[in-house]
């Protein structure tokens, strides 16, 4: 049985330094009209062990997506163009959730979920997480993908607080180094507070992949270390992990290989406040948005 935790409310963000995002929504066979809107918990790091549902652990917040049929549609061959709007809540996630996987085959005509109510979509919210339609980050043809870097603008969510006022926003970056994914992250001033990016080889032109046998990521994963915006140095964190990072993690073989849902760990820098970890929540929804929900097998 699941035990009860306390609501991931906004001050309850402010004392944690780690939290486990992880997909509700499958991605099994989701393409073209079959993608529906992908939903998402949240729970503290310490719940969490590697090969196990981040589902089943004790969620204490979640976030719905609301996007049109024709966003979700043109995102398979598109990655992170499509207009969506994530609400991010506190508390167990309604129960909408626990079916919104048993019809694979349908198409979802509403912008929500099936069964989720104006309750649960006002309820207990935290922020928001929002962009309007969008050049994609890649084009898509198969399990080909071409970076794009001449089309503006390029993909972006603005988060904001419950009362609507602007926390930030985080960016997609293309330069030079095209093949090497980046994220710039921006306070509420337009001041740029963080840079996302994985570790590169190769004088900075590709990407370097992480290998371990141990701890809570995958073995063979990219994880976007959070870096200080002009030395682009890693930034320390007080929670776990020697450095701030959003990491991919190993969620069991149901998940991995047949739902396809991803889980991420969010490893906070030392001394942000709860907006500010607010926003890099928003971070890693659109890290998945534009890098791993049309690419399941290579996160």
């Amino acid at each position: 049985m699941v035990e009860a935790v306390e609501p991931l409310t906004i001050d309850r963000l402010n004392e944690k330094e780690e939290l486990i995002l992880a997909q509700s929504t499958s991605q099994c066979c989701r393409c073209c009209c079959l993608q529906k809107s992908i939903n998402w918990v949240l729970s503290e790091q310490d719940n969490f062990q590697p090969g196990t549902n981040p589902f089943e652990s004790p969620n204490n917040g979640w976030i719905h997506e609301e996007s049109s049929l024709l966003g979700r549609w043109c995102s398979w061959i598109m990655p992170g163009c499509r207009a969506a709007k994530y609400v991010q809540h506190a508390g167990a996630p309604p129960e909408a959730f626990k079916g919104e996987n048993d019809d694979w085959c349908t198409v979802q005509t509403n912008v929500h979920t099936k069964g989720l109510t104006e309750e649960d979509r006002s309820a207990s919210i935290v922020g928001t997480h929002e962009k309007e339609c969008t050049c994609g980050y890649c084009f898509k043809f198969g399990d080909i993908t071409f970076p794009v870097c001449n089309c503006f603008p390029l993909p972006y969510l603005e988060t904001k607080d419950a009362k609507g006022v602007n926390v930030g926003k985080t960016v997609y970056i293309c330069d030079m180094c095209c093949f090497v994914p980046k994220f710039d992250v921006f306070d509420a001033s337009g001041k740029k507070k963080f840079r996302l990016r994985p570790d590169t080889c190769v004088c900075g032109m590709c990407v370097r992949f992480r290998c371990s046998r141990g701890g809570k990521g995958k073995c063979c994963r990219v994880p976007f270390l959070v870096r200080d915006p002009h030395t682009h140095q890693p930034l320390i964190t007080a929670g776990n992990e020697k450095h701030a990072v959003i990491d991919t993690l190993w969620s069991g073989w149901k998940n991995e290989c047949c739902s396809q849902k991803n889980a991420y760990h969010l490893a906070f820098p030392s001394g942000l406040s709860a907006e500010e970890k607010l926003l890099l929540t928003g971070s890693g929804l659109l890290i998945d948005l534009t890098m791993f929900e049309q690419q399941q097998d290579d996160n």
